[in-house]
């Protein structure tokens, strides 16, 4: 395997223009992700200024239930990004689970790490205040923004990797730190003499502007961290051209066609004929197929020919199939119904497929049943 080379300066403009690009583009999906936030800060802004014995005796729940909101916001926006509008519940809603703590739990590790440099820094600063105060609040700053690329992991529900994640952001500290510190705090300052204003509307329409500013930086985080994660995988080596065949009076050549129903939500993976290697180009040409899967809810396979009777070798080539699929590694999380149309009988080999959709439901339907598998994948039996 060959390796892409690597770009150590992430290109900051680009992210900050494709941020700002994107949320225009998806924005009947963020205004679902900013509702829930924003009712509760109006709410709690509203229970501060005209009942505030009684919220300040309940401020360690308000402070818990705002990171909650901000915790949900951040990760609808990670997935809205990364996955597509349909990843988005709507008005925000969405479980508070195993994700949100551990997405919880990195962002008060990154706050914690923050303040250990600082306290590593006291006596720098005690020399010289202004210039031991300045380093302190870099590094950390370059702290939390290397630390930061390890939520869009946690939002896409994908294994911890801290030790990845700090290599995948080496030589990208400048502008992570732009994005992950900078833009939050440049929108806390000008957000803040309308929050402390006393006036209800301007302390509503600092909190859309807060949360719009936290949506672009998380935005922005998401595109840093596709970026540097495509500069990082490896590279497919390039193979030599195939021998083309002698042409025989048997099965057709082989083919695999990748067609997405945008209406329906399904992708439709169609074999006709076995296949080898002289097809992984074609297969890996499903990365094109990319920007659809945040609209896509289930895959139909559908194995066409002799060479797809349901045996072990059978299986050991729709796996090798599976495998070369760019979506299939890439994007396999929020797919939620597999159907496997099929000759033979699949049954007993369909539970392997749990091996590149772990978080889907697989069913097997018989060659020509077609119209149930495709109208079952979509949801809509």
């Amino acid at each position: 395997m060959s390796t892409r080379p690597l770009n150590s300066v992430l290109p900051l403009g680009r992210m900050l223009a494709g941020s700002l690009a994107l949320l225009l583009e998806r924005r009947a999906a963020l205004l679902h992700a900013l509702a829930l936030p924003w009712v509760v800060h109006v709410l709690i802004d509203a229970w501060l200024l005209y009942a505030p014995d009684s919220a300040e005796a309940a401020l360690p729940a308000i402070v818990l239930l705002r990171l909650a909101v901000y915790v949900l916001l951040a990760i609808n926006i990670h997935r809205l990004m990364l996955l597509g509008p349909q990843t988005v519940p709507p008005f925000g809603v969405g479980p508070f689970a195993l994700r949100e703590l551990r997405y919880l739990g990195w962002s008060c590790a990154q706050i914690l790490a923050a303040a250990l440099v600082v306290m590593l820094c006291a006596p720098l600063v005690a020399l010289s205040q202004p210039l031991g105060l300045m380093v302190a609040l870099l590094a950390s700053a370059w702290l939390i923004s290397r630390m930061a690329l390890l939520l869009p992991e946690i939002a896409l529900g994908r294994p911890m990797d801290v030790a990845a994640i700090w290599q995948l952001g080496k030589g990208a500290g400048f502008g992570l730190a732009v994005i992950v510190v900078a833009v939050p705090l440049l929108a806390a300052l000008l957000m803040f003499p309308l929050a402390t204003s006393g006036y209800l509307l301007l302390q509503w329409l600092a909190i859309t502007g807060s949360l719009l500013s936290v949506s672009f930086a998380v935005t922005g985080l998401s595109l840093a961290w596709q970026h540097l994660d495509g500069l990082r995988r490896p590279a497919p080596a390039p193979e030599p051209p195939p021998a083309i065949p002698a042409p025989t009076s048997g099965d057709a050549a082989p083919s695999v066609s990748l067609a997405p129903d945008a209406a329906r939500g399904i992708l439709e993976v169609e074999v006709h004929g076995s296949f080898g290697t002289r097809d992984f180009g074609h297969m890996a040409s499903g990365d094109g197929l990319l920007p659809y899967h945040g609209r896509l809810r289930g895959v139909l396979i559908s194995l066409h020919g002799g060479a797809w009777e349901g045996s072990e070798s059978s299986w050991d080539a729709l796996d090798t199939l599976l495998s070369h699929l760019g979506f299939v590694r890439v994007h396999h999380e929020h797919l939620t119904r597999i159907a496997l149309l099929a000759p033979g009988d699949w049954q007993p080999l369909a539970d392997r497929l749990g091996k590149h959709f772990a978080h889907a439901e697989v069913r097997t339907f018989p060659a020509g049943d077609a119209q149930s598998a495709r109208a079952w994948c979509a949801g809509e039996t």
